[in-house]
């Protein structure tokens, strides 16, 4: 994406509230980055910045060494200690010391993606890993407006979807969309690499490596030289360090931390400095329906990082069988689109129950249901006890092998959207 000359960089001097302060500036139609004090004022410098934002958490020493490093940048500094109640005196700087005019907005940004992609890719093709989910929806559409029929997106049944998920994707954009779908059965090859591993961050990277895999595979037909992505701006500021020495990682997340080094491809993320609700915004300018638009977010590595432990195929079974049941009742409730997302979670905790007046030593399932607006922050959502106790009864009796049902009532921060 082109950065507009009005930028104001945010540098992030260890403190948690910083994406939330970056996202309310922009909203102000300011446009904002997130880069850690660690890099060079060379690096700030060279996003033409209208101004800069250092923000702490009160960490006096590191805030003298930032404002000594980037007062080099030559533009207007400003300090702030307490992001969470500083977003008027932010905005205002922006627009009094900054000279901003607020002129930034997702109408310029697709005009500018647009051009961006067809002037990166010219007459090549670009080969896309379409989820089916809001993101890779959207960067499908923004390509395919650009280059038309040169994209090539490629659905990976990789093993970890949701139950019937690769027959609605092929549904959905078979009548909406003529693109190019090429569908690959790849369950076998993904499952097979994460037998017996635990560790969340390995699952996540192979994950990433194999789909850069299966694009490769599929790609090779058409010898695009460029692979799309979904990536979002909350991707790339969880998965780097504020002080370059991998403090402040919460995730790596499968577009960033699972590429490899010999990557093969040019990559086109033209979403990728776009917060979550002004992606789903630039569906909705696109003419996207509202079943892609409107769903729930759903992670790229998918149900792997909503099985907690070792990935076995009977377990995610389990797991896939369970968020089923969660969605329905979330639908038949009417109560889908009062949440942002609510979705089931594998937990590898066995417990004693009884199942048919017998003793049971079976498995237990969580339900996660938050609201947000940028995935920055999380807040657990207060779902009727009466829809929590058929969502309970439901799976217990129709899903084998599980006998607990629980409920996650932690906000993020300190816990994170996803369990892995």
């Amino acid at each position: 994406m082109k950065v507009t000359p009005e930028t104001v960089v945010l540098i992030n001097c260890g403190c948690e509230g910083i994406q939330k302060l970056a996202r309310a500036v922009r909203s102000r139609k300011v446009y904002t980055m997130v880069i850690p004090y660690s890099a060079s004022a060379e690096r700030v410098s060279a996003e033409k910045p209208a101004g800069l934002i250092l923000v702490a958490d009160g960490n006096g020493a590191l805030l003298n060494e930032a404002k000594q490093k980037f007062a080099v940048c030559g533009v207007p500094l400003l300090v702030i200690t307490d992001p969470e109640n500083s977003v008027q005196t932010a905005v205002d700087f922006c627009f009094n010391e900054c000279k901003c005019t607020g002129s930034w907005d997702l109408d310029t940004f697709i005009d500018d993606a647009i051009a961006d992609i067809r002037a990166q890719v010219g007459n090549e093709h670009v080969v896309l890993g379409l989820s089916g989910g809001v993101d890779s929806s959207v960067v499908a559409a923004l390509i395919h407006k650009a280059i038309g029929d040169k994209l090539i997106c490629v659905f990976v049944d990789h093993g970890l979807l949701r139950k019937n998920e690769k027959e609605m994707v092929k549904e959905i954009f078979e009548r909406n969309f003529g693109m190019n779908l090429v569908v690959v059965d790849a369950a076998d090859r993904f499952l097979d690499k994460l037998a017996g591993v635990t560790d969340p961050e390995q699952k996540r990277k192979i994950i990433g490596k194999e789909f850069i895999e299966v694009f490769a595979d599929a790609a090779a037909q058409s010898k695009a030289p460029f692979l799309g992505q979904g990536t979002i701006y909350p991707d790339i500021l969880e998965s780097i360090s504020f002080d370059g020495n991998h403090n402040g990682v919460i995730k790596s997340h499968h577009n960033v931390g699972g590429l490899p080094k010999n990557l093969k491809f040019k990559l086109v993320e033209p979403v990728e400095r776009l917060f979550k609700d002004e992606v789903r915004e630039v569906g909705r300018k696109l003419g996207l329906p509202s079943e892609l638009i409107d769903r729930h977010p759903f992670p790229g590595p998918s149900l792997g990082v909503r099985h907690v432990g070792e990935i076995k195929r009977e377990t995610l079974a389990i797991l896939r069988e369970a968020d089923a049941i969660v969605t329905e009742e979330l639908l038949s409730s009417g109560w889908y689109h009062r949440t942002w997302q609510t979705f089931a979670i594998f937990v590898p905790v066995k417990t004693t129950g009884i199942r048919d007046g017998r003793r049971s030593y079976d498995y237990v399932v969580a339900i996660r249901s938050i609201n947000s607006v940028d995935a920055v922050t999380a807040e657990v959502v207060q779902l009727p006890w009466e829809l929590l106790f058929k969502m309970s009864d439901r799976i217990i009796k129709e899903v084998p092998g599980v006998n607990r049902v629980v409920y996650d009532i932690t906000q993020k921060p300190p816990g994170t959207i996803e369990w892995e």
